[in-house]
Formats: structure tokens, sequence, C-alpha cells
């Protein structure tokens, strides 16, 4: 039997797939088109109405808008600014960190923008210190804080309030040279570092100084006389490749060492024992024309006096909440961060329901000071307040000012005013009336 071919083969199996199902064959279809079925592949055009297309700006004019009259207005240093740079300050007291820092920097620097250039000064001041806080962290005085709560406060008064931009500038000026020459202003480790070798050297300086006067009192001690004199002019030498700001004046120097020498022969002679100062630091405060010393080792909290505070000081007793003000009802807002000394380690709660009696004649003035020591507190208003070292050939005269001490500095004598140096006859410290 043979196969038939492919081709007959292919034809014959169609014929029998048509047989049994049908054709295959696709037949023609005349498709009724309907116009209504019919979808736009295109969108039509939307009508143009100007009262519903928005124009956008171009990008000139987002870059230099035209402002009108009203938007001019509102250009300038407003009290939302104000607000804003307060709450910055109020996060920096809350938590002081480089960002919160860097934050309060970039909010003043947004601000003097918008100030007038007579203002300028005022944010230049404050940035000074806003630096310190953020290189110095760990330095940071009450103080400092306090100062920019000052400018804020002058801002408002000379933006909002219209009041004279001149006292105010000259105020803060005045403050941050205070700031300045405090001893704990120094910028960084290096610096105090660079302060003690030149204080190290200003001592070996003065021993010079007094060798040679006392060599110079025997022929028989000349060679030693010629090798303190080496050394005097090498210290004399170095000092003058020193930066200006740094170099200590020598001769003054050496004019101090011999006004001591003489003074301690006089007392000699006149049998009187000298008595050493019990502090080092302290303030020179001013009240009702007389000076009197503050240590700075009981100092708690300095700064001026708000109008709201010298009320509570004409009561006698002073709370410490007050130092809040406005913030003083949040709860997060920490009353320590305003105080130094032992007096920032007692408990929040004890710190807002505590109150310090106001001495006797100190109830008037622009500066506020608050002592404590030993859990005894104080409060004083005095009208001027200026950081000092006492010198070491200072006098202690402890039987002064009724039993409270005194301390003679050249030819003037102050009177001390100290927590543990005030009469019985005062209040009780550090309790509430």
């Amino acid at each position: 039997m043979s196969l038939p071919d492919d081709k007959e083969f292919d034809l014959a199996v169609e014929k029998a797939i048509d047989e049994i199902f049908g054709s295959t064959k696709t037949e023609e279809v005349n498709v009724i088109e309907d116009d209504s079925l019919k979808t736009p592949l295109e969108l039509e055009p939307i009508e143009k109405d100007d009262s519903k297309v928005i124009e956008f700006p171009s990008l000139d004019e987002l870059l230099e808008p035209e402002l009108s009259s009203s938007s001019q207005e509102d250009r300038g240093l407003s009290q939302k600014d104000l607000e804003k740079l307060a709450a910055v300050l109020l996060s920096l007291e809350w938590e002081l960190t480089i960002e919160n820092c860097l934050d309060f920097l970039t909010a003043l620097e947004e601000a003097k923008e918008k100030s007038p250039p007579e203002l300028h000064e005022i944010f230049d001041l404050m940035h000074q210190v806003g630096s310190w806080l953020k290189d110095r962290a760990h330095e940071a005085r009450p103080e400092w804080l306090h100062f920019l709560h000052q400018g804020i406060v002058a801002l408002n008064l000379i933006t909002i309030h219209g009041k004279e931009p001149g006292p105010y500038i000259e105020h803060l000026r005045k403050v941050l040279t205070k700031l300045k020459t405090h001893p704990s202003a120094a910028a960084t480790e290096e610096e105090k570092l660079l302060r003690r070798l030149i204080r190290q050297l200003t001592l070996d300086y003065q021993r010079l100084v007094l060798f040679d006067w006392l060599f110079n009192k025997s022929p028989r001690l000349k060679n030693w006389q010629n090798i303190t004199r080496k050394g005097i002019n090498e210290i004399e030498t170095l000092v003058e490749d020193l930066p200006p700001e740094l170099r200590p004046e020598l001769k003054d120097l050496a004019q101090e060492v011999l006004r001591k020498l003489k003074a301690q022969k006089t007392a000699l002679r006149q049998g009187v024992k000298k008595l050493a100062p019990p502090f080092h630091e302290a303030y020179i405060c001013e009240q009702n024309l007389q000076k009197y010393l503050v240590p700075t080792e009981e100092i708690a909290f300095i700064g001026p006096i708000r109008e709201n505070w010298q009320d509570l000081l004409l009561t006698g007793y002073f709370p410490l909440k007050a130092l809040l003000g406005s913030w003083g009802f949040l709860p997060f807002v920490r009353l320590k961060n305003k105080l130094s000394g032992p007096l920032a380690q007692r408990d929040e709660e004890e710190l807002r329901r505590l109150k310090l009696p106001v001495l006797k004649g100190f109830t008037q003035g622009e500066t506020l000071i608050l002592l404590w020591k030993e859990d005894q507190g104080l409060a004083l208003a005095v009208d001027d307040a200026e950081p000092v070292t006492i010198p070491e050939e200072a006098q202690y005269l402890p039987q002064e000012n009724q039993g409270q001490g005194a301390i003679v500095i050249g030819n003037q004598k102050y009177p001390i005013v100290g927590v543990k140096r005030v009469g019985r006859s005062e209040p009780e410290m550090g309790t509430n009336p």
C-alpha cells in the first residue's frame, strides 16, 4: 500500500474536518457603524474663562516681586518675628545644644535682615553672646541667657512701642562689657591655658623684681643680681612678642611689687597683723551712693530688674518663680536654668515655692542680686554691679560694718554684704513668710 503525497493528504484531512464541523473559513460580515457609540480619542478644547483660569507668576516675578504698599509695611521687623525669636530662645533655655544655638543664630540673622539699620547693633551684640553659647556651652552662665532676653525685650520696646533705641543700645553695650570681663568669659581651653601661662610668667617676673631689689642691698650678692637681671630681660623680650591684647604691663607690675614691699615694711614697724580677704572674686555694688562688696561665690542670680519685680521687692520677700516671667505657667520650663551655684541643684518644685528675704535698705535699684549659701538666701537690689578681683594686698577688717566685715582696696573701704554676714534682725533666710 502506497501513502499519498503530503499535499493530497492535507487536502483529504481538511475535507473530512469540513464534513464533521462545518467550514472554518471566515465569512465577510458587513458591520453597521453607529455614531452614537463612538468614543472620541481627542478631548474637546476647553473654552477659556478668565474668571476660572489661575495666572501663575513667572520666575522673574517670584525672584523680584512687586510689593504693594501694605506688603512693604509688613516687610519690616514685626511682632511675629520677635515672637519667633523668643520661641527659639525658649528652646535654647530648655536644652542648651549646638543645634539649638545654631537655630537661634539663624533666627537672629533672619530678624536682622528685616530690621532697620539703627537696630543692627543690638543684633550684633546678641550674636556675640549666641556664639559664646555655641562654642562654650559647658561654661554657660545664666547672665548670658538673660542678656539675650534683654535684647529681645529691647527690640520689642523699640519696634512695637516706639521707644528710642539709643538708651537700650548703650545699656546692652555696658552689660556685654561686664560679661566679657568676668573670669569665666575665656573663649576656649587653649585660651585659658595661654592666660594661665601668661599669669605664671608675670608672677615669675614679680619674684625676679623682688630678688633684684634684695640682691641690690649687698655688694656681695652682685653676681646673683646679674643672674636675676638676665631673667628679667628675657621675660621682657618674650612679652614684647605677645599680641597687644595679651601683653601685660611689666612696668606696672614691678611698681606694684615694690609698693607691696613698702606696705609690708610699714605694717611690721607698726606691729599691725594683716588679715587676708575671705574671698578673691566679688561684685562692687553701689546703693545710695555707697559701694559694697558682694562675694561672687554666694551669687545665684544677677541681672536687671524687671518692672513687676520692683513691687515684689517692696513686700520684703522675692519669690524665685518671678524669674520665669510669662514662661512660669509652662511646667517644662526649668527655674534652675536661671540660677547658678548650689541653689541651682535644688528640687524644681522647691525652687518655685521658695521666697528669699530682701535686705533692708536694698529694695530699689536697677540690678537684682540673689545670694545663697549653706541653705540660706538673700535678695537685694542695687543701682549698679561690676565684677572685680580682690588684689592680694587688700586688707580684711572683720569687725567693720556691724560685724559683717569690710575690705580695704587701696584707699577705699568696701563693706561686705553676704548671706552669713547679715544680722539676725533680718527675716530668717531661705524660708517662706
